[in-house]
């Protein structure tokens, strides 16, 4: 799961009726130690808090990476023991 509004620049704001601007996850890497397990390049469609799920062969790494930018510039990373989420 990763925390972010998701925006698609269509949405508007209840109160001001003007729209919200775009703010969504526009890359996503997962890598289990040196090993890099995938690569997406969002858009406007990923809901909100999105969950990505995927399936990948233990490569006796102690950890998987998350690293994600938004169209704002953002960098978040983070580093999850394995069984976590298991």
């Amino acid at each position: 799961m990763v925390r972010h509004p998701n925006y698609s620049g269509l949405q508007r704001d209840q109160i001001t009726q003007l729209f919200i601007p775009a703010h969504f996850i526009d890359h996503l890497e997962v890598w289990q130690g040196d090993d890099l397990l995938f690569t997406m390049d969002g858009g406007i469609s990923i809901s909100e808090n999105p969950v990505f799920r995927f399936s990948y062969a233990d490569n006796g790494a102690p950890a998987l990476r998350v690293l994600a930018t938004d169209t704002d510039g953002n960098r978040f990373e983070q580093v999850l023991p394995k069984g976590v989420g298991s």
